[in-house]
């Protein structure tokens, strides 16, 4: 066992259930597909953890299905074709399966794109992050392992990537979950008087992590329901949101709970949507 691997499972061990774990026959038809071998340390990710995501937020792309594809990278470059012919100051790396080009391997629910710049032997393939709403890139000379232990500790510069919450640590397998965010006005007190609320009210609860930004409206709280409910709650100058993933059978329960809970902390309601910002639970 790698020391990279000893290292990432002391600080986040594996769940007890890991779901979709690649076998040897799987990393083999994705190398052939894409024409490359693939970095050992994330074949070593994957076998480990299998499918899902590290704090809720950074995953990496399960050989299952499109994710790990020729098509999908394909589809990506063919995708920004017409940006990079418009602004190639804005594209600095060639796209796979262009020669040394990124190649996607996970990504961020904030949108990042966790991609290799694959020149060189697999195993010395750097990491970019790729920021394509605004076309930021990062370069880490280091494997897709290196860079989460990296993350994981804060040791990354916070414009790459978020820093996690201080002492935060798990890992959740996938789960078909649907998410319903909350956006909402007002409050009463301050924010740790309505994360208590919020506890008490889906009590019990078992805390997630919590992160404070730069600015006196900048905070939030993750933490899981006895239903496995994985609840949000953000303060930030504009306002406040409780975001809330849940079954897809769970959906009444939730909407219930939640709707109950958002004026006992002073709230008044704006809408709610989902994560691909449709309207929800209107009526």
């Amino acid at each position: 066992m790698s020391s990279k691997k000893l290292k990432v499972i002391a600080l986040i061990p594996p769940p007890d259930e890991v779901v979709d774990v690649p076998l040897a026959q799987d990393f083999a038809a994705c190398e052939s597909e894409l024409g490359l071998a693939l970095p050992a340390d994330f074949k070593q990710l994957l076998s480990t953890y299998g499918k899902g995501s590290f704090l809720d937020y950074l995953f990496a792309y399960p050989l299952a299905g499109s994710d790990m594809s020729l098509q999908k990278n394909k589809l990506l470059r063919e995708g920004h074709s017409a940006a990079r012919a418009k602004s190639p100051e804005n594209y600095p790396y060639p796209l796979y399966p262009e020669p040394g080009g990124l190649l996607l391997w996970g990504g961020t629910y904030d949108g990042h794109s966790l991609c290799w710049l694959t020149s060189g032997a697999p195993d010395e393939w750097p990491v970019v992050v790729w920021h394509q709403r605004d076309s930021n890139y990062h370069l880490f000379r280091r494997g897709a392992l290196a860079f989460i232990i990296d993350w994981l500790e804060g040791a990354l510069p916070p414009h790459a990537l978020p820093a996690p919450p201080p002492g935060a640590g798990w890992f959740e397998s996938a789960r078909r979950l649907r998410e319903a965010y909350m956006y909402l006005d007002g409050g009463l007190g301050n924010f740790r008087d309505r994360v208590r609320l919020l506890h008490q009210a889906f009590g019990p609860v078992q805390a997630r992590g919590s992160c404070t930004g730069e600015g006196d409206y900048d905070h939030e709280e993750h933490f899981s329901t006895a239903q496995n409910w994985r609840i949000t709650y953000s303060e930030w100058p504009r306002g406040r949101l409780i975001r809330i993933a849940f079954p897809p059978g769970e959906e009444s329960a939730a909407r219930a709970a939640v709707m109950s809970v958002y004026p006992k902390l002073g709230h008044t309601l704006r809408h709610v949507q989902t994560a691909q910002g449709r309207h929800v639970w209107t009526d």
